[in-house]
């Protein structure tokens, strides 16, 4: 079933920019989740409703949590007809970018270091877990494209890294979700030692990306390596990441939103025109069965901000832990905070940048 799009965002944003096929797809989509009529707690005949049968908005957190596994985070168009759904139908609410940076122009006072205001002073920024994300799933078209891209590591025990090429289409377990579809993975200029990675400048970037479109593929994503051998007669690998270490390094995490930043995800419900991204980060890695998993991440907006202006950098005895920078004269950076729970369960905000000191 079809439906308009969005009405109360359009006032506040840049409807002359072409979003995705996919985006525009998702939102003609109705989105609810139809049910069908419960014989044990429904008391009506086949053509009526209760609460037992309704059809639910696709950003219903009780049915996103009863899924197997359950959904920590609703699609991305998901939120966006959560936001609309109100008896206001959005009309007050603006997909905005965060900015770190001081706004210009200011004409009250000397500029910074000098002076600053509280009109050109960027607020503060509390972490908290991002409620949407803008991909929910991303899937190789085959076998044979994962295990071509693992062969350098098989042959030399090197790291390897590479861009997924690939299409947007619909992940239909999710209500109004968006898949990730790789059909290839291209392997730029690296250098790769066993515990490291570092790219080298690629004359033929655009030349990759001009034939990608012309077979209708685009960049959707990045992926790297992380593997250790453990038995080689056995063919294992070690288990490193895991909930008692990290998923994703800090230093990582800082590469994806760097990679993110340089992908926005084009938004007519945005001011900016641009709003997060859907370039996702897989790894190649060991999982708790001793052989090789891939598993797929984002960095959420906060941290794309963050990133893009230079206020975060990674520990370098904790490769878990990043941290914020100070201000300088050169640069004003905002306070940034976490949320930790106490042993009595209470939360407290922590200073971002202690984890640096």
């Amino acid at each position: 079933m079809e439906t308009s799009a969005p009405q109360g965002l359009k006032a506040c944003g840049a409807p002359n920019v072409v979003e995705d096929e996919i985006d525009q797809y998702l939102s003609r989509q109705d989105g609810k989740i139809y049910r069908s009529r419960d014989p044990q707690l429904c008391r009506h005949g086949p053509l009526g409703k209760c609460v037992h049968c309704v059809p639910l908005e696709p950003f219903d957190e009780d049915y996103l949590n009863h899924l197997e596994p359950p959904v920590k985070h609703m699609s991305f168009h998901a939120y966006i007809r959560k936001l609309t759904g109100g008896a206001d139908k959005g009309k007050f609410v603006a997909l905005e970018n965060i900015s770190c940076k001081i706004k210009s122009g200011c004409e009250g006072h000397l500029p910074w270091p000098n002076g600053i205001c509280t009109k050109c002073q960027p607020s503060a920024i509390t972490l908290n877990r991002q409620k949407y994300r803008h991909v929910d799933n991303i899937m190789f078209e085959n076998h044979t494209v994962a295990d071509r891209f693992l062969d350098f590591w098989r042959k030399t025990g090197n790291q390897h890294f590479g861009y997924l090429y690939g299409r947007y289409t619909e992940h239909k377990d999710i209500p109004l979700g968006i898949r990730a579809e790789v059909a290839a993975i291209y392997e730029p200029p690296q250098i790769g030692t066993q515990n490291s990675l570092e790219l080298l400048e690629d004359p033929k970037a655009e030349v990759v990306d001009e034939i990608a479109a012309k077979l209708g593929l685009r960049k959707v994503g990045w992926i790297f390596t992380d593997l250790v051998s453990e038995d080689t007669r056995k063919g294992t690998v070690r288990y490193s990441r895991n909930k008692d270490t990290y998923f994703l390094s800090s230093e990582e995490c800082i590469t994806a939103g760097d990679f993110q930043n340089k992908h926005p995800n084009i938004c007519r419900l945005s001011p900016d025109g641009h709003f997060g991204s859907k370039f996702v980060t897989a790894v190649a890695t060991g999982g708790p069965d001793n052989q090789v998993h891939f598993e797929g991440y984002q960095v959420s907006n906060q941290c794309m901000a963050l990133v893009r202006d230079e206020c975060l950098l990674p520990c370098k005895d904790a490769p878990e832990l990043g941290y914020a920078k100070e201000s300088s004269s050169e640069q004003y950076v905002p306070d940034v905070f976490y949320k930790v729970k106490t042993r009595w369960c209470q939360k407290r905000e922590v200073d971002g940048e202690q984890c640096g000191r």
